[in-house]
Protein backbone atom coordinates (compact mmCIF):
# COMPACT_ATOMS: atom_id res chain seq x y z
CA UNK A 1 0.00 0.00 0.00
CA UNK A 2 1.27 3.40 -0.92
CA UNK A 3 2.18 5.45 2.12
CA UNK A 4 0.81 8.93 2.32
CA UNK A 5 2.75 11.79 3.79
CA UNK A 6 1.48 12.81 7.16
CA UNK A 7 -0.04 16.24 7.23
CA UNK A 8 1.51 18.39 9.91
CA UNK A 9 -1.02 20.16 12.10
CA UNK A 10 -0.77 23.94 12.00
CA UNK A 11 1.34 25.35 14.79
CA UNK A 12 -0.66 26.90 17.57
CA UNK A 13 -0.39 30.64 17.79
CA UNK A 14 1.77 31.87 20.61
CA UNK A 15 -0.08 33.93 23.14
CA UNK A 16 1.62 36.96 24.62
CA UNK A 17 3.15 36.45 28.01
CA UNK A 18 1.13 37.95 30.80
CA UNK A 19 2.56 39.39 33.95
CA UNK A 20 -0.12 38.97 36.58
CA UNK A 21 1.86 37.70 39.53
CA UNK A 22 1.04 39.23 42.90
CA UNK A 23 4.26 41.25 42.74
CA UNK A 24 3.47 42.60 39.27
CA UNK A 25 -0.09 43.53 40.26
CA UNK A 26 1.32 45.43 43.22
CA UNK A 27 3.88 47.21 41.02
CA UNK A 28 1.20 48.12 38.51
CA UNK A 29 -0.85 49.69 41.31
CA UNK A 30 2.21 51.70 42.37
CA UNK A 31 2.70 52.92 38.78
CA UNK A 32 -0.95 54.04 38.58
CA UNK A 33 -0.72 55.81 41.95
CA UNK A 34 2.54 57.52 41.00
CA UNK A 35 1.11 58.69 37.68
CA UNK A 36 -1.92 60.25 39.35
CA UNK A 37 0.21 61.88 42.05
CA UNK A 38 2.51 63.50 39.48
CA UNK A 39 -0.43 64.70 37.36
CA UNK A 40 -2.02 66.24 40.46
CA UNK A 41 1.20 67.92 41.61
CA UNK A 42 2.78 68.99 38.33
CA UNK A 43 0.43 68.28 35.42
CA UNK A 44 0.39 65.68 32.65
CA UNK A 45 3.59 66.96 31.01
CA UNK A 46 5.55 65.95 34.11
CA UNK A 47 4.20 62.39 34.06
CA UNK A 48 7.04 60.92 32.00
CA UNK A 49 7.81 57.22 32.19
CA UNK A 50 11.12 57.98 33.91
CA UNK A 51 9.51 60.25 36.52
CA UNK A 52 6.75 57.74 37.17
CA UNK A 53 9.13 54.78 37.42
CA UNK A 54 11.29 56.66 39.94
CA UNK A 55 8.24 57.79 41.95
CA UNK A 56 6.78 54.27 41.94
CA UNK A 57 10.11 52.61 42.73
CA UNK A 58 9.97 50.27 39.73
CA UNK A 59 12.35 49.76 36.84
CA UNK A 60 11.49 51.24 33.44
CA UNK A 61 11.48 47.72 32.01
CA UNK A 62 8.81 46.74 34.55
CA UNK A 63 6.72 49.77 33.61
CA UNK A 64 6.87 48.84 29.91
CA UNK A 65 5.80 45.27 30.70
CA UNK A 66 2.53 46.76 31.92
CA UNK A 67 2.06 49.71 29.57
CA UNK A 68 2.97 49.98 25.91
CA UNK A 69 3.93 53.64 26.18
CA UNK A 70 3.56 56.79 28.24
CA UNK A 71 0.16 57.63 26.77
CA UNK A 72 -1.24 54.21 27.66
CA UNK A 73 0.08 54.61 31.20
CA UNK A 74 -1.51 58.04 31.68
CA UNK A 75 -4.76 57.10 29.97
CA UNK A 76 -5.14 53.96 32.07
CA UNK A 77 -4.43 55.87 35.29
CA UNK A 78 -7.03 58.54 34.49
CA UNK A 79 -9.66 56.00 33.45
CA UNK A 80 -9.17 53.69 36.43
CA UNK A 81 -9.16 56.59 38.90
CA UNK A 82 -12.42 57.96 37.54
CA UNK A 83 -14.39 54.72 37.31
CA UNK A 84 -13.19 53.53 40.73
CA UNK A 85 -14.07 56.91 42.25
CA UNK A 86 -17.52 57.07 40.70
CA UNK A 87 -18.22 53.50 41.87
CA UNK A 88 -17.10 54.41 45.41
CA UNK A 89 -19.61 57.27 45.29
CA UNK A 90 -22.35 54.72 44.72
CA UNK A 91 -22.99 55.23 41.02
CA UNK A 92 -24.32 52.18 39.25
CA UNK A 93 -24.67 51.60 35.54
CA UNK A 94 -24.98 54.55 33.20
CA UNK A 95 -28.04 56.76 33.81
CA UNK A 96 -31.26 56.14 31.92
CA UNK A 97 -33.30 58.95 33.45
CA UNK A 98 -32.79 62.67 34.04
CA UNK A 99 -32.93 62.03 37.79
CA UNK A 100 -30.08 59.52 37.46
CA UNK A 101 -28.05 62.04 35.43
CA UNK A 102 -28.49 64.66 38.16
CA UNK A 103 -27.47 62.14 40.82
CA UNK A 104 -24.40 61.06 38.85
CA UNK A 105 -23.28 64.68 38.39
CA UNK A 106 -23.65 65.20 42.14
CA UNK A 107 -21.24 62.29 42.62
CA UNK A 108 -18.88 63.73 40.02
CA UNK A 109 -18.93 67.08 41.81
CA UNK A 110 -17.94 65.44 45.10
CA UNK A 111 -15.01 63.71 43.37
CA UNK A 112 -13.86 66.97 41.78
CA UNK A 113 -13.93 68.83 45.09
CA UNK A 114 -12.24 65.96 46.93
CA UNK A 115 -9.44 65.86 44.35
CA UNK A 116 -9.40 69.58 43.64
CA UNK A 117 -5.78 69.95 42.51
CA UNK A 118 -5.98 66.90 40.26
CA UNK A 119 -9.17 68.24 38.65
CA UNK A 120 -7.66 71.69 38.28
CA UNK A 121 -4.69 70.22 36.42
CA UNK A 122 -6.69 67.83 34.25
CA UNK A 123 -9.63 69.96 33.05
CA UNK A 124 -7.68 72.38 30.80
CA UNK A 125 -5.60 69.53 29.35
CA UNK A 126 -8.68 68.33 27.46
CA UNK A 127 -8.47 71.43 25.23
CA UNK A 128 -4.73 71.19 24.56
CA UNK A 129 -3.86 70.92 20.86
CA UNK A 130 -0.89 68.72 21.77
CA UNK A 131 -2.92 66.19 23.79
CA UNK A 132 -2.44 62.59 22.66
CA UNK A 133 -5.53 61.37 20.79
CA UNK A 134 -5.82 58.31 23.02
CA UNK A 135 -5.92 60.38 26.21
CA UNK A 136 -8.35 62.80 24.56
CA UNK A 137 -10.64 59.90 23.73
CA UNK A 138 -10.56 58.64 27.31
CA UNK A 139 -11.39 62.08 28.72
CA UNK A 140 -14.21 62.47 26.21
CA UNK A 141 -15.62 59.03 27.03
CA UNK A 142 -15.56 59.88 30.73
CA UNK A 143 -17.59 63.03 30.06
CA UNK A 144 -20.14 61.18 27.93
CA UNK A 145 -20.55 58.45 30.57
CA UNK A 146 -22.62 60.90 32.64
CA UNK A 147 -25.42 60.94 30.06
CA UNK A 148 -25.37 57.52 28.40
CA UNK A 149 -27.44 55.41 27.94
CA UNK A 150 -30.08 58.14 28.57
CA UNK A 151 -28.87 60.01 25.49
CA UNK A 152 -28.73 56.84 23.38
CA UNK A 153 -32.35 56.08 24.28
CA UNK A 154 -33.37 59.66 23.53
CA UNK A 155 -31.87 59.79 20.04
CA UNK A 156 -33.16 56.32 19.21
CA UNK A 157 -36.69 57.73 19.05
CA UNK A 158 -37.90 58.62 15.56
CA UNK A 159 -38.58 62.22 16.62
CA UNK A 160 -34.96 62.72 17.69
CA UNK A 161 -33.02 60.63 15.19
CA UNK A 162 -29.46 61.89 14.67
CA UNK A 163 -27.01 60.89 12.00
CA UNK A 164 -23.74 59.48 13.31
CA UNK A 165 -21.77 62.72 12.62
CA UNK A 166 -24.47 64.71 14.42
CA UNK A 167 -24.35 62.44 17.46
CA UNK A 168 -20.58 62.64 17.49
CA UNK A 169 -20.80 66.44 17.46
CA UNK A 170 -23.32 66.37 20.32
CA UNK A 171 -20.90 64.22 22.33
CA UNK A 172 -18.24 66.84 21.69
CA UNK A 173 -20.56 69.64 22.84
CA UNK A 174 -21.31 67.81 26.09
CA UNK A 175 -17.66 67.06 26.83
CA UNK A 176 -16.62 70.63 25.99
CA UNK A 177 -19.29 71.98 28.33
CA UNK A 178 -18.20 69.73 31.20
CA UNK A 179 -14.48 70.44 31.02
CA UNK A 180 -14.86 74.17 30.44
CA UNK A 181 -17.21 74.51 33.42
CA UNK A 182 -14.85 72.51 35.66
CA UNK A 183 -11.87 74.56 34.49
CA UNK A 184 -13.65 77.87 35.06
CA UNK A 185 -14.94 76.85 38.50
CA UNK A 186 -11.54 75.56 39.64
CA UNK A 187 -9.95 78.85 38.61
CA UNK A 188 -12.52 81.21 40.11
CA UNK A 189 -14.20 82.29 36.88
CA UNK A 190 -17.43 80.59 37.91
CA UNK A 191 -18.71 80.13 41.49
CA UNK A 192 -17.27 76.83 42.73
CA UNK A 193 -20.10 76.41 45.24
CA UNK A 194 -22.49 76.11 42.29
CA UNK A 195 -20.32 73.69 40.30
CA UNK A 196 -22.82 70.82 40.44
CA UNK A 197 -25.72 73.00 39.29
CA UNK A 198 -23.64 74.52 36.50
CA UNK A 199 -22.52 71.10 35.26
CA UNK A 200 -26.10 69.84 35.20
CA UNK A 201 -27.25 72.94 33.36
CA UNK A 202 -24.40 72.82 30.85
CA UNK A 203 -24.86 69.14 30.05
CA UNK A 204 -28.65 69.13 29.81
CA UNK A 205 -28.74 72.40 27.85
CA UNK A 206 -26.28 70.95 25.32
CA UNK A 207 -28.67 68.05 24.74
CA UNK A 208 -31.87 70.10 24.69
CA UNK A 209 -30.40 72.69 22.35
CA UNK A 210 -29.33 70.12 19.79
CA UNK A 211 -31.93 67.37 19.51
CA UNK A 212 -35.03 68.17 17.40
CA UNK A 213 -37.70 67.50 20.04
CA UNK A 214 -36.48 67.70 23.63
CA UNK A 215 -38.94 66.11 26.08
CA UNK A 216 -40.93 68.35 28.41
CA UNK A 217 -39.24 66.86 31.48
CA UNK A 218 -35.83 67.85 30.16
CA UNK A 219 -36.94 71.42 29.48
CA UNK A 220 -38.57 71.73 32.90
CA UNK A 221 -35.41 70.46 34.63
CA UNK A 222 -33.35 73.07 32.77
CA UNK A 223 -35.80 75.77 33.83
CA UNK A 224 -35.43 74.74 37.48
CA UNK A 225 -31.63 74.66 37.23
CA UNK A 226 -31.56 78.12 35.68
CA UNK A 227 -33.50 79.44 38.68
CA UNK A 228 -30.82 78.00 41.00
CA UNK A 229 -28.01 79.73 39.11
CA UNK A 230 -29.52 83.22 39.39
Amino acid sequence: MKQTKKTRAPAAKKTPRTYQSKAMVERRARIIAATLAIVEESGIAAATTRNVSERAGVALRTLYLQFENREAMIGTAIKEFFYESIAEEGAGAGPRTIEEILSRIDRLTRIIKRKREYSKELAPVYFSSSLDSGIYGILRDIAISHVTPFLDDLVAADSNKLAKPELNFLHTLIANAEYSIIDDAMNGRLPEQKLGTLLKLGVLSSIAGFIPNPPAELLETIRQLRALVG
